[in-house]
């Protein structure tokens, strides 16, 4: 008898009624069987008993009835409640999860179909969004960058060069203009003076390349590679590797969005090494195929354990980045295995390159 009950539920599953209009039909025939056994009890004269007849009879219908509304109602609200699970799982922070369309529950179905659309919607827009504030940082660091090679690096530059004539006119004056204590205390604050201001020259124009290396505009995303190599041994003692087997080097080139979401993601992993991985070796290797363009970081430090939630903003924000571009960023480490990010986007068609013998640039801590 449940095996028919579940049947007969399951055929109203694969109609195309309203759930309104399922438990109306069942009920209607819940009632039309009952008419139908009464009046087999009664043709048949069954007197004995009567009552007690009768009085089953009811509740056995009554019973039948609320079973097969209950497998009915559950039935039909199984969709919606796997439409809360996946509410619950957005709420959560699984953007990206989705509600199953159910063919048969037309209004649940229509439901499903509207709240996936509307994240959909709400995902296109935060990573439209995402994307407008990166170019506007990046636009930003570009000025000041621009800012501190300009305007305060000529003026230091122009700090030494008054500091320079300063010394030539001191060591100029005769013997008998100041004394010899008084001399040399000059010349002493003079070289302090000029030792400061190359210093602080220095650390601007380290300070601008950091915020916006200009290799990156003009030469393009594998010279930034080099240049981030070169950086990184020198600022963070890193034993750099980059790999970019099967990248023609003369025609490679990404549109600008592009190349900076994949140098920043570099930038950032190369300094979370330094910071964190208590090693000085790390490889960055970089290929493509015909449809995507994977870029891999690695290292043979600490690791640590990547099932646990991040917290860092450094790593929150490579994901952003590489997402606004309808990529992907994982990382996988384990406690003493060292760690490897990989960051995957979508190749641009006009940017199929042919795959060319292998080429490798290694920089090597000073």
């Amino acid at each position: 008898m449940s095996k028919l009950l579940r049947a007969g539920c399951a055929q109203f599953q694969r109609w195309k009624l309203s759930l309104f209009e399922k438990v109306i039909l069942v009920n209607s025939a819940m009632l039309v069987i009952g008419a139908l056994a009464g009046l087999w009890v009664t043709s048949h004269h069954i007197e004995s008993h009567h009552y007690l007849i009768d009085t089953g009879f009811i509740v056995a219908a009554t019973l039948l009835t609320l079973f097969v509304n209950i497998l009915l109602l559950r039935a039909s609200f199984r969709p919606l409640f796997h439409l809360l699970s996946t509410i619950r799982a957005v709420s959560a922070g699984q953007t990206q999860a989705r509600a199953h369309i159910s063919e048969t529950e037309t209004e649940v179905g229509e439901l499903a179909s509207a709240f996936n659309s509307m994240l959909d919607r709400l995902e296109a827009a935060r990573r439209e969004q995402t994307r407008l504030i990166l170019q506007a940082q990046e636009t930003e660091q570009r000025r000041i960058a621009l800012e501190l090679h300009d305007e305060a690096g000529q003026n230091l530059t122009a700090l030494l060069v008054h500091i320079e004539i300063l010394n030539q006119r001191l060591q100029a004056l005769p013997a008998t203009a100041l004394t010899p204590p008084v001399r040399e205390q000059t010349l002493a604050a003079l070289q302090q003076l000029n030792t400061l201001t190359q210093h602080t020259l220095d650390s601007i124009r380290v300070l601008a390349q950091q915020l916006r290396p200009s290799v990156l505009d003009d030469l393009g995303l594998l010279a930034a590679f080099r240049w981030l190599a070169d950086d990184s041994s020198q600022r963070l003692n890193l034993q750099v590797e980059l790999d970019t087997s099967g990248i023609d080097q003369a025609a490679f080139r990404l549109p600008a969005q592009h190349e900076t979401v994949l140098f920043r993601i570099a930038q950032e992993s190369l300094t979370n090494i330094a910071r964190h991985a208590q090693t000085q070796h790390a490889w960055i290797t970089l290929t493509h195929d015909q449809h995507t363009l994977a870029l891999r970081i690695r290292d043979d430090g600490c690791g640590f354990d990547a099932t646990k939630p991040l917290a860092s903003s450094g790593i929150v924000g490579m994901r952003e980045r590489a997402e606004s571009l309808q990529g992907s960023l994982t990382i996988s480490s384990q406690p003493g295995q060292g760690t490897t990010i990989e960051a995957r986007l979508l190749l641009p068609p006009a940017q199929l390159t042919q795959p060319i013998p292998e080429m490798k640039h290694v920089i090597h801590a000073h």
